[in-house]
């Protein structure tokens, strides 16, 4: 298993985080809870900040003089740019 994988396991009852295949006995592991999908869909104020990131980043890309692939760089400030312009809305 590559030493960079994501992976997502559901805590069992007794407390046991079941790994995959793979994660050797003693491997270094992050455990971090996450929110389930239902409550992602139904937090409001998170789906609008995504949809205003989205149209952000279409618009950027539609106002782009010569389309071309964005670097990861360029895709994480505009990013940021419509975090930023959702919260002042």
């Amino acid at each position: 298993m590559p030493s960079l994988a994501t992976v997502i396991s559901v805590v069992e009852p007794d407390c046991t985080v079941k790994a995959p295949p793979g994660v050797e006995v003693g491997s270094l592991v992050l455990v971090a809870p996450v929110p389930s999908m239902s409550e992602l869909f139904q937090d409001t104020a998170r789906r609008v900040r995504f949809a205003a990131t989205h149209r952000a980043i279409q618009e950027a890309v539609s106002a782009s003089a010569e389309p071309g692939p964005l670097s990861d760089k360029d895709i994480v400030s505009l990013v940021h740019r419509a975090r930023q312009s959702s919260r002042n809305d």
